[in-house]
């Protein structure tokens, strides 16, 4: 079985993005045991400072709805309980990419959808 990944990185190299104000995520896919960059899907920013509206937050999910975990740089406990209510894991890791998608390959949390 495969598992999607949503990556929040304003250049594709290093995770830097909050969840509520990524303007894009990257969509990787690990089948046979390797990583692959799917697509990069756009979205308009849910957050304002410190202000967000629901809407676009449930958006942002919907957007990333067919992955297992999403790497960001920072996310809110709003953010955090709709991801969770969604099958989607959040990590927060400020990594480059391919460290990012190590971490997630190895994640107790993930392990089990690659597995099955």
């Amino acid at each position: 079985m495969e598992l999607r990944v949503a990556v929040a990185s304003s250049d594709g190299i290093v995770v830097d993005q909050h969840f509520g104000r990524a303007e894009r995520f990257g969509i990787y896919r690990f089948t046979g045991g390797n990583w692959q960059h799917l697509e990069d899907r756009f979205s308009r920013p849910a957050c304002a400072g410190q202000e967000h509206d629901d809407g676009p937050l449930e958006r942002t999910a919907d957007l990333i709805s067919d992955c297992r975990g999403v790497a960001v740089s920072r996310l809110g406990s709003g953010a955090i309980d709709l991801l969770i209510s969604r099958r989607i894991f959040p990590f927060v890791l400020e990594l480059p990419v391919p460290e990012a998608l190590a971490v997630l390959q190895n994640s107790k949390l993930l392990t089990r959808f690659i597995n099955q």
